[in-house]
C-alpha cells in the first residue's frame, strides 16, 4: 500500500505539471499552478501522516 500511494502521487505530479495540461490554463496559469501545487503538497502530507500512524492497509 505504501509504495502504491507514492507511485500514484508521482504519476499525479507528472500529469498535473505536464505541458499539455498546463497549456489548457494559458490565461489563468498562475492560479492553476498555485492550486495544483497546494493540492499536491496536501496529498503528500496526508500520505505521510497515514504512514506514520501505521495504517499500511494490511
Amino acid at each position: 500500500m505504501s509504495r502504491d500511494i507514492w507511485i500514484f502521487l508521482f504519476a499525479l505530479g507528472i500529469i498535473l505539471f505536464s505541458w499539455p495540461l498546463m497549456s489548457i490554463f494559458r490565461y489563468g496559469i498562475s492560479k492553476y499552478l498555485f492550486l495544483a501545487w497546494f493540492i499536491f503538497i496536501a496529498l503528500i502530507f496526508i500520505a505521510t501522516i497515514y504512514k506514520k500512524n501505521g495504517n499500511d492497509g494490511g
